[in-house]
C-alpha cells in the first residue's frame, strides 16, 4: 500500500505543478472543471488505496440511464398485430 501511495503522491504533485501556473491565468470555470476533476480523481484514488468498493462510475452511469433508456426502448417497442 505504500508504494500505490507513494506513486499517487508523485502523480498529484506532478499533475498540480504543471498545472498551477496555468490555473492561476484562467477563468473561474476552468478552474472549478478542474478541480471537479481532481475531486473525482481523489475519490476513484481513494477507492483504489482503500480497496473499499466505493460506487464506480458504471453505478453512477446505471443511476442515471436506465431509467430513461428503458422509457424510450418502452416507447419505440411495436406491439405485434
Amino acid at each position: 500500500m505504500q508504494e500505490k501511495i507513494i506513486v499517487l503522491l508523485i502523480v498529484y504533485i506532478l499533475a498540480l505543478s504543471t498545472d498551477i501556473l496555468k490555473l492561476r491565468n484562467s477563468p473561474v470555470r476552468g478552474r472549478i472543471i478542474y478541480w471537479g476533476i481532481m475531486v473525482i480523481t481523489l475519490y476513484f484514488s481513494t477507492d483504489y488505496l482503500l480497496k473499499a468498493e466505493l460506487p464506480d462510475l458504471h453505478m453512477f452511469a446505471d443511476l442515471l440511464f436506465t431509467k430513461p433508456a428503458r422509457m424510450i426502448v418502452e416507447f419505440l417497442r411495436v406491439q405485434p398485430t
